[in-house]
């Protein structure tokens, strides 16, 4: 199988419900890997005398129903939400347009000027594959072979 073939490579090939499908994937992933360091994370919190951390956060808290630890998913999908708006705004406003302009084409005769080389010496150096220059101690470049 060619690596062009593969169709990650080429995701204009893919369609919307593969897309979507891929990324469900990966967000299963990702959780499954976050919950595989879940112990060792606990480990960690009963290191450092967060055994209680849960009781104190949500049970006891007298802040509504949920607690501290409520607010602070709030807080989350607040943040959440700003940034997938922000992002999207800038995905709609940025994507397919062209970033950057296209260079101008240089002749011969401007690049020879630019580097100090008679227009000779640039057209031997542009109808080559190597060649070997030489700079004068005045800033001149001169072409000794080219092959």
């Amino acid at each position: 199988m060619k690596a062009e073939a593969i169709l990650i490579q080429r995701p204009e090939r893919q369609s919307r419900a593969q897309k979507a499908v891929f990324a469900a994937v990966t967000v299963a992933a990702w959780l499954f890997w976050a919950f595989l360091w879940l112990p060792l994370v606990t480990l960690g919190a009963w290191a450092f005398g967060l055994r209680n951390a849960w009781l104190q956060l949500h049970v006891l808290s007298p802040i509504g129903d949920g607690g501290d630890i409520s607010v602070i998913l709030m807080v989350a999908v607040l943040c959440a939400l700003v940034f997938m708006s922000w992002s999207g705004y800038n995905h709609a406003r940025f994507s397919g347009k062209q970033k950057r302009r296209g260079n101008k084409p240089v002749g011969v005769v401007e690049t020879a000027a630019a580097i100090g080389a008679s227009t000779e010496d640039a057209t031997r150096i542009l109808s080559h594959r190597r060649a070997v220059i030489s700079v004068s101690d005045a800033g001149y470049l001169t072409l000794d072979d080219a092959r």
